[in-house]
């Protein structure tokens, strides 16, 4: 009896020092152990980048960014704890970080937010940039200085603080340019340009529009590219015409209308030369006539070939547009460079000043050179099958971003019957006789080839060599502007546009 109660009290002892499964301490494996390292790691990790600076979204404190590496754009959030600072090591705020700025930044990668952003010390900023000659297609863009600075697909290009295409830079616009080296990042357009439709030319055929240095022959119902401000237009044809004040706005269409400017008498202006040095004894001619430039000169109103030529300087050769009563031409020469070629064009400078008695002024303004007779335009019954390389533009409403494909395409017919060659205006453009630019798209849009009206999508029209601004408009939907770059290959070119957008 006493050995089965000893027994029976160990069992009920040895139940009790038992632990239940909910009081059991698990065993942690090593790869558990690996995964919670990992995990600390991770919450660690840093990422740097340089970027292009976008926007800064004061309400909640992000940051937009576009990579230099792979151009794609991504928001970063900040905080109390994120670092600000110029290219100098000098602590900064947000709101002084500018669109198009080269940055390098540092981002948590477990929180996504923004530890560190700084100027980069490597970078270059270039403002008021004007007067540059840009080739999208062989990715170039050109200072006055003589400068090549090389444009990508990746260079973010901002207008009104939106990513827009490549092909939206005008030639006329002022930008700030960003990169490093030789390589752009960032081009910012500061100033652009707004559309002028000129209505009521038609007494004006023939005759010349002269606006912000740009010289044109009038055609019927035309749309120029001007610079955003205020210019004096002048417009002639056979002593008649006249000038109006005209202020341009970016991006949006002005109307003139010239139709009371024809007038019934010939009205005549004078210019009153100033040259110097005053011992250059020049000869000055003007359209092939020597004139005595020690009085003023009596003109028709209209559109010249200005010549001046000095022993031991530089010869002038240039448009003048004569629109208004009374003006003042100064021109100082430049004496040549017995070590150097003399330089082809005009290379002196000068400058305007309106009589007292009259706002109105001649502007001598470097322009392309024309032939001395009238522009003329001749037909061509019908359009030659096509087999040309073609580049299609497409542009993304997200982004704004552009590409450019070339290929092969051919056609055993074109959709355009007749077509006009225009007697070139650019001493350095050519016409490729034979060979022609097809414009497929956008349907329905108006096509402008240098502000001349060329025909509704789809259209054609002969081969012109050099930088062009192709406009397509539509009536309800916003126009846009294309530069784009000819080559004198015998090859047709083929150019689809993106659709345009319509006016909110």
């Amino acid at each position: 009896m006493i050995f089965v109660l000893l027994l029976l009290l160990l069992t009920e002892t040895g139940c009790s020092m038992r632990k239940s499964p909910a009081e059991e301490v698990p065993t942690v494996s090593s790869e558990e152990k690996l995964a919670d390292e990992a995990r600390l790691e991770l919450y660690e990790l840093e990422a740097s980048d340089t970027a292009v600076f976008l926007e800064y979204f004061e309400k909640n404190g992000d940051m937009r960014l576009m990579s230099v590496d792979n151009g794609r754009t991504y928001t970063i959030s900040t905080n109390e704890l994120t670092t600000f600072h110029d290219k100098y090591d000098k602590v900064s705020v947000p709101e002084l970080f500018e669109p198009g700025m080269i940055v390098d930044v540092d981002i948590s990668v477990h929180s996504r937010m923004l530890k560190s952003i700084e100027q980069s010390k490597d970078s270059f900023v270039k403002r008021d940039v004007a007067g540059f000659d840009l080739n999208i297609n062989r990715g170039i863009f050109r200072l006055s200085d003589g400068t090549n600075l090389r444009i990508t697909d990746k260079t973010a290009v901002i207008k009104d603080g939106k990513l827009v295409d490549a092909s939206d830079i005008s030639e006329s616009d002022t930008v700030t340019l960003n990169g490093m080296d030789h390589d752009l990042y960032s081009v910012v357009i500061m100033s652009g340009y707004g559309h002028l439709r000129i209505r009521g030319a038609e007494f004006f055929q023939g005759g010349w529009i002269q606006i912000a240095g740009i010289f044109k022959p009038v055609s019927e119902d035309m749309l120029l590219d001007v610079p955003e401000g205020e210019y004096d237009m002048s417009v002639s044809y056979k002593g008649r015409g006249g000038t109006k004040h005209v202020v341009v706005n970016r991006g949006k269409e002005t109307v003139v209308d010239v139709s009371d400017l024809k007038g019934d008498l010939i009205k005549k202006g004078q210019i009153i030369f100033q040259i110097r040095p005053l011992d250059a004894a020049p000869e000055v001619k003007i359209d092939g006539k020597a004139v005595d430039y020690m009085e003023p000169v009596e003109l028709e109103y209209g559109v010249y070939l200005l010549e001046i030529s000095a022993e031991g300087f530089t010869p002038l050769r240039e448009r003048i547009s004569v629109g208004s009563e009374v003006a003042n031409i100064e021109i100082q020469l430049e004496q040549k460079d017995p070590t150097k070629a003399s330089p082809s064009g005009n290379v002196a400078k000068k400058s305007t000043s309106g009589n007292s008695t009259s706002q109105n002024k001649v502007t001598p303004t470097a322009a392309p050179l024309a032939p001395t007779q009238s522009p003329t335009t001749a037909p061509i019954p019908g359009v030659p099958g096509r087999s040309s390389s073609s580049s299609t533009w497409s542009s993304s409403s997200s982004s704004g971003s552009s590409s450019s494909t070339s290929s092969s395409s051919s056609s055993s017919s074109s959709s355009s019957s007749t077509a006009d060659i225009p007697v070139s205006l650019n001493s350095a453009a050519t016409i490729v006789h034979g060979s022609w630019i097809y414009i497929d798209a956008p349907e329905k849009a108006e096509v402008y080839f240098d502000g001349i009206y060329k025909g509704i999508v789809p259209c054609s029209f002969v081969k012109e060599t050099g930088t062009h601004v192709i406009t397509l408009r539509r009536d309800g939907y916003e126009t846009r502007t294309f530069t784009v770059t000819i080559d004198s290959s015998a090859e047709n070119e083929t150019y689809s546009f993106s659709d345009l957008q319509q006016k909110q």
